[in-house]
């Protein structure tokens, strides 16, 4: 299959997304925690993990629900708290959100090749274009940009997702798109079974209860670093 439009996931695949956040969120507890609320460290990391499990990773109240699990119950305190953990976030975030070594050269070794570019992230779309324009990773994807802006119904694993992609691409077929991602199923697997060329990020993914899928996902191909994927498409050609 000759490899003419790669689909990227952006969230640990172009950027480490996972140090980041933790990086981030870890600092945003120190100084909720030196500014009064009412918990431990050990304990407040507690309250982001239930949190997480019930509004999700890109969850913009992250803070204030953090502070109101914790007993904060006044909103003009809850309201403190959280402005308090989102700007210790941002500071954090600015030293932690860059792209994998090797992404640019990679993008820029596409772009000659004239592949077109896409992304495909369950993240809503302004928090995309966020970690884009961060990183100078914007002018390589523009306006070919795919959210998961409604709550779940077009997010990866779905098949409307994969299509949403293909019509930023103005492509009727996937034949000879490559997405590259590094869940085995949102990305690999989903894609797989919409017809797409897979590339597996093994180098962004991180371990939790997802091993045993990883033989299910039949990537096409692993990709060990970002810079196998112009390998992927140079012997496509």
């Amino acid at each position: 299959m000759r490899v003419d439009a790669v689909v990227y996931d952006l969230d640990n695949t172009l950027v480490d997304f996972h140090t980041m956040k933790r990086q981030s969120v870890d600092a945003a507890l120190d100084k909720m925690i030196e500014r009064g609320l009412p918990v431990n460290k050990s304990e407040a990391w507690c309250i982001v993990d239930e949190v997480y499990r019930n509004h999700g990773w890109e969850d913009p109240l992250l803070f204030w629900h953090v502070a109101e699990y914790a007993g904060i119950r006044k909103e003009v305190q809850l309201e403190r708290f959280a402005q308090m953990g989102k700007t210790a976030y941002r500071r954090r975030q600015r030293d932690f959100l860059h792209p994998y070594e090797g992404v640019v050269e990679t993008l820029d070794g596409l772009k000659e090749l004239n592949v077109r570019l896409a992304i495909l992230s369950d993240a809503p779309r302004l928090k995309i274009f966020d970690r884009l324009c961060d990183t100078g990773l914007e002018p390589y994807f523009e306006d070919s940009v795919v959210g998961g802006d409604d709550g779940g119904h077009l997010q990866k694993p779905s098949a409307e997702a994969f299509q949403r992609v293909l019509s930023v691409l103005e492509r009727d077929s996937p034949q000879g798109v490559l997405m590259v991602g590094d869940h085995p199923v949102r990305d690999i697997l989903g894609a797989k079974n919409y017809g797409f060329g897979t590339a597996w990020a093994k180098y962004g993914f991180v371990p939790k209860l997802q091993q045993d899928v990883i033989p299910l996902t039949r990537a096409d191909y692993t990709l060990e670093t970002p810079t196998d994927v112009l390998e992927i498409v140079r012997g496509s050609c």
